[in-house]
């Protein structure tokens, strides 16, 4: 495979094409659909964060049920992913996402008429599971419509770049809805979203059909969702501190599950988990190299919050329009992307990518009391988002055969989504120590949310450096021979 390349062509008509589809130029409709969903859920999974003193205040809700609110939607989405991309190889990808969209819609409207905390948290958890249904179909979908390499090109910067855009936009319209309507709209405003989808799916978007005689795995389907879900749990317990026991018996009993179906699936002709995909180097390093990224995406919006409302005390909307210029900044790169992977090859664009975020981590780290500045760098981290995003997944989806797509698109999904997770978790606890050292101290509040920011960024700018090898190591197992043609 070459840099350029994103996928290999396959030969033969698969199972799960369209009857009316050609191995020519496939129509852009399903992109619009799929792209345009994965934008909602990745918004939702920040577009509550401003929205949680507005819900304790008004619900009302105490501060565990705020937290939930939060890791309910995170915990479900990451442990289902792997299972969402197997039901949609077996049931179909089309109906997977209508189904998901379908789920995410009700959820959606019992957050927003939700009349207690309980009631809250059970519908972003719902909420969650209708979003690893649809986004494990979406990327799958992408994979079986976009057979033509330029159009795959296209169709995965375009959907790897709207989830990057949704999720630092997500702060900004949360500011916004809050001000000026009510914290129940930050969900409610799903509902036209997801109707304009799943009419746009029916019209649009081919019916996608399996091959028959495949099984869910339902035993390896349990144990691995188990696992994937004790080790989201315990990332998110980790934010009361390195020091709690739940967490760490949580992450413990995650290895275990996770190394049980692990054995499970040796040697299964259709496993539910890719072990052969791992297997590959580009693979692997792809996943790590998603698990990085999205540590740095969530963990650079979470930190900027913090630093605009504790040490300049912005209100949420201002923060948020703080924040617009790191989204502004991933939808140029977005929409050069095509452009840039020519240019430079994927694994030269995500080395690009890895720089520009280590630049903006390394000043952000410095602990800087500028506002000016910060934004500066939050936006040069922004425009280094796309050219990493776009690349892994193209890089990591390139030995993805159509008819397992969803398990293996499902499985780089799931390694973003606990990127997410363990970025936060991690960061948000050094960020939380750091704080009380220097309060303790007889610090002021500004000054220790300046020096616990610094670190966080310090720790993200690790990642960074860690993300440059793994880029490094990409190029070089992509970068075609010499008199090899693209």
């Amino acid at each position: 495979m070459t840099e350029q390349t994103l996928a290999p062509q396959t030969a033969e008509q698969d199972a799960e094409q369209a009857p009316a589809q050609t191995p020519g130029k496939a129509p852009w409709v399903t992109l619009v659909v799929v792209g345009v969903a994965q934008l909602m859920v990745m918004l939702d999974s920040t577009v509550v964060n401003v929205a949680l003193p507005s819900i304790g205040a008004q619900l009302p809700a105490d501060q565990e049920a705020l937290q939930w609110t939060i890791s309910a939607y995170v915990l479900m989405l990451g442990s289902l992913l792997l299972f969402g991309g197997r039901v949609s190889d077996v049931f179909g990808r089309r109906r997977t996402f209508l189904t998901g969209l379908s789920v995410f819609a009700v959820a959606s409207v019992l957050c927003g008429i939700a009349g207690n905390q309980e009631l809250l948290v059970a519908g972003r958890a719902i909420q969650g599971a209708g979003a690893a249904l649809l986004s494990a179909a979406a990327l799958s979908i992408i994979l079986a419509v976009y057979q033509d390499e330029e159009q795959r090109k296209i169709a995965l910067t375009a959907w790897s770049g709207l989830g990057v855009i949704g999720a630092t936009i997500g702060v900004v319209l949360g500011g916004l809805i809050v001000t000026a309507i009510s914290w129940r709209w930050a969900f409610l405003i799903n509902i036209p979203v997801c109707i304009a989808a799943f009419i746009g799916a029916l019209r649009g978007m081919p019916a996608l059909r399996t091959s028959s005689g495949r099984k869910l795995r339902l035993p390896s389907a349990i144990v691995s969702t188990a696992g994937l879900a004790a080790l989201s749990f315990g990332l998110i317990r980790l934010h009361e501190g390195f020091g709690d026991r739940n967490a760490w018996i949580s992450i413990g009993a995650a290895v275990v599950l996770l190394a049980a179906v692990t054995f499970m699936e040796i040697g299964q002709a259709d496993p539910l988990l890719p072990l052969h995909l791992l297997r590959k180097p580009t693979y692997w390093l792809s996943s790590v190299g998603l698990l990085l990224v999205a540590s740095v995406m969530i963990s650079s919006s979470f930190l900027a919050s913090m630093y605009f409302q504790r040490v300049h005390e912005m209100s949420a909307f201002v923060t948020g329009l703080s924040l617009l210029p790191m989204g502004l900044a991933a939808l140029v790169v977005a929409l050069v992307a095509p452009s840039l992977a020519n240019a430079l090859g994927l694994g030269g664009m995500y080395v690009a990518g890895a720089a520009l975020q280590l630049v903006g981590t390394g000043i952000l780290a410095t602990g800087t009391d500028s506002v000016s500045l910060t934004i500066v760098a939050l936006a040069v981290v922004g425009a280094g988002l796309p050219a990493c995003f776009v690349p892994l997944f193209g890089i990591g989806t390139s030995h993805v055969k159509l008819e397992e797509s969803g398990v293996g698109s499902g499985l780089l999904n799931t390694f973003n989504e606990t990127g997410a997770a363990l970025g936060i978790a991690v960061i948000g606890t050094i960020l939380a120590t750091s704080v009380d050292s220097r309060l303790d101290g007889g610090g002021s509040v500004a000054d220790a949310t300046t020096t616990g920011v610094g670190n966080g960024f310090l720790g993200l700018a690790v990642c960074s450096g860690i993300a440059i090898v793994i880029a490094l190591a990409l190029r070089s197992l992509t970068r075609a021979p010499k008199g090899a043609g693209a």
